[in-house]
């Protein structure tokens, strides 16, 4: 009995120490921010694994990983509001390497042409997501298939689709 629940305990150990930053760092802020909903926290997770992969394909997985790291380290919930003190400078070197590496993706082309659609004061204050390789495919398929970006007629948006559909999901 007592050999079972030690090989219980190491199990556990085993899954606990395989568990990444940004999957810590998830669910901190869902436990934090989204009153520890599962299904934000899976959502989330995905989308890390998502953005590591282009983290890495861009170069800056080294900055990605020195983040996540100082983020899953210092978390603080501060009420209803995550912080991660200290991780300031690490996180400016992660967004200045992906800024470079995604001002020529089709998800920043495609940014670029449709800023204007709504007028110049349409905005939002909002980030666009993760430029992951599935957006981008997308976002060029609708560039090549769409004369213009703000007023794309219903046949350019069944071409689009079509493209679309080939993407990775």
């Amino acid at each position: 009995m007592a050999r079972i629940r030690l090989l219980e305990f190491f199990a556990a150990l085993i899954v606990v120490g395989c568990s990444s930053d940004q999957e810590d760092v998830c669910d901190n802020l869902g436990a934090c921010e989204q009153g520890g909903s599962s299904d934000w926290i899976q959502s989330c997770k995905h989308e890390a694994e998502l953005v590591h992969d282009d983290t890495e394909a861009a170069g800056c997985g080294g900055l990605f990983d020195d983040y996540y790291a100082c983020a899953s380290s210092s978390f603080e919930c501060r009420g209803a509001t995550a912080a991660f003190p200290g991780c300031d400078e690490k996180r400016a070197a992660l967004d200045g390497c992906l800024a470079k590496a995604q001002a020529q993706t089709s998800c920043a082309k495609l940014e670029a042409a449709t800023a204007q659609c709504a007028g110049p004061d349409a905005g939002g204050g909002t980030s666009p997501p993760a430029c992951t390789s599935a957006r981008d495919c997308t976002a060029r398929c609708f560039l090549e298939n769409v004369k213009n970006a703000c007023a794309p007629a219903p046949d350019e948006l069944t071409t689009v689709t079509t493209c679309a559909s080939s993407c990775p999901p």
